[in-house]
């Protein structure tokens, strides 16, 4: 038995308003999301133009594990994203405000935990990590320049995730094109200007961060003034305990999802520095590619969280459906576009002939992870919406348990291939359990009760 019928979604594909708001939320963030993977293509572009494919690998690798870090704080995007929607939908001023003040702490807490654990952090990336000489200099160069960002990057990540909870994306848009464009443009004084390396990559980095952070500061305080309260802040500590809670579950997802690229990363550096920059290339494309689709994600997120709070379950069903529709246009058009000018991009990228040759054969995968990754980061966004953060852990430990690492142990001997089939495993079944646990939860009224489901409809 369906949970809405092939009418209910044509009545929600016809509805314009659900798409108007679905775009007003989804536009802004689409192309501000497009600007991040921009960077990384710039990063791997500036340093694939100087003579050795060693600084390409490393700041590929270096890249990767600092992303490692933010994507494992990544809950503290999401889970204030999804808890602000639903305090915006029910109109609870004090619960917008302390969701905020609750997640930024926690971002502060983090990144300076890590920060003083750093010492142990590396000596265990690169116990991990299996790279030449030159690849491991360059790498910890990198690595000990971008972490001094951390406490800008994750606050920020927080900011973005309460303005669109709030349904504006009007903000976090000029904030990511304010940090991704600064750091193209600093990226190139610092290594053809001034003849830096990885570590003028890194610094440009930590400028931008910074510089996006002082904008949202200054936009924070005139919309947090149209939500007054006459409560003094408290500390909340239930609050703060489901806050904790929902982080955890996210951060064993994160985690997971981490896993898979880490193990792409390692495994292609134990195959040659070359593979490992082949790698590098190709996982910039995977994040134009999750950028571009994270922008409808988004505005699920956000319209799901408040139509929870509102109690509506007809706006429930009609974010999920719009938000999906358009998700899946987006992901024909990334396939359509990486299949016309694949090469094109890979020659921007880099000059190095023998790295261009390597990646030849990988160009149908870059081509067809759209159509497998599409339904993750839709779904993903109706969870996120709904705190559903436990089904979200559930989906990717099933991806991992029964795509990842049965696909990546028989596919071992066939090298880098192999890495990439494991990888394509992964997608179809994360798609797959994230339906099945979604249809489940709809069922079972864990989002809005059968009573509501059944008089709403």
């Amino acid at each position: 038995m369906s949970i809405w019928s092939l009418r209910d979604i044509k009545d929600d594909l016809s509805d314009k308003q659900q798409h108007r708001s679905t775009w007003r939320i989804a536009a802004p963030m689409l192309l501000s999301n497009m600007t991040v993977p921009l960077v990384g293509l710039v990063d791997s572009g500036v340093m694939g133009h100087l003579p050795d494919s060693h600084h390409l690998a490393a700041v590929g690798l270096g890249a990767a594990l600092f992303t490692f870090i933010v994507w494992t704080m990544g809950f503290l995007r999401m889970i204030t994203t999804g808890l602000v929607a639903q305090a915006y939908g029910a109109e609870n001023h004090h619960d917008i405000r302390q969701w905020l003040y609750l997640s930024s702490i926690l971002a502060l807490s983090v990144a300076f935990a890590t920060l003083l654990l750093n010492p142990w952090i590396i000596e265990l990336i690169l116990w991990w990590v299996e790279g030449s000489s030159d690849v491991e200099e360059s790498v910890l160069l990198y690595w000990n320049t971008r972490i001094w960002g951390l406490p800008f990057t994750l606050l920020n990540a927080v900011m973005i995730g309460w303005f669109i909870g709030m349904q504006n994306a009007r903000i976090p848009f000029i904030m990511l094109l304010i940090i991704n464009l600064c750091n193209v443009g600093l990226d190139l004084l610092f290594v053809q200007g001034f003849g830096m390396a990885v570590d003028g990559v890194a610094i440009a980095s930590v400028i931008s961060e910074i510089l996006g952070f002082a904008y949202a500061a200054l936009c924070l305080k005139g919309l947090l003034n149209k939500h007054p309260i006459h409560e003094k802040f408290q500390l909340a500590l239930a609050k703060l305990k489901r806050l904790l809670r929902l982080n955890g579950d996210l951060l064993l997802r994160t985690l997971a999802l981490e896993l898979v690229f880490f193990t792409i990363h390692s495994r292609g550096a134990e195959l040659g520095d070359e593979v490992m920059a082949v790698n590098a290339v190709l996982l910039n494309f995977l994040l134009v590619i999750s950028n571009g689709l994270d922008g409808f994600a988004n505005a699920v997120e956000a319209q799901v969280g408040r139509a929870l709070g509102r109690g509506r379950w007809r706006d429930f069903r009609a974010s999920i459906n719009v938000g999906g529709f358009w998700s899946i246009i987006t992901s024909l058009a990334f396939c359509l576009t990486f299949l016309l000018f694949v090469e094109t991009f890979i020659g921007w990228i880099t000059d190095i002939e023998s790295v261009r040759q390597q990646a030849e054969p990988y160009h149908i995968y870059i081509i067809l992870i759209p159509l497998v990754a599409i339904w993750g980061f839709w779904l993903d966004g109706v969870f996120v919406g709904a705190s559903a953060i436990t089904t979200m852990r559930n989906s990717m430990g099933l991806a991992m348990l029964l795509g990842f690492i049965p696909f990546y142990f028989l596919s071992k001997g066939y090298g880098n291939h192999g890495l990439w089939w494991s990888f394509f495993a992964f997608l179809a079944m994360r798609a797959i359990t994230s339906f099945w646990l979604l249809y489940r939860g709809i069922k079972a009224g864990r989002y809005i009760s059968k009573k509501g489901m059944q008089s709403a409809s």
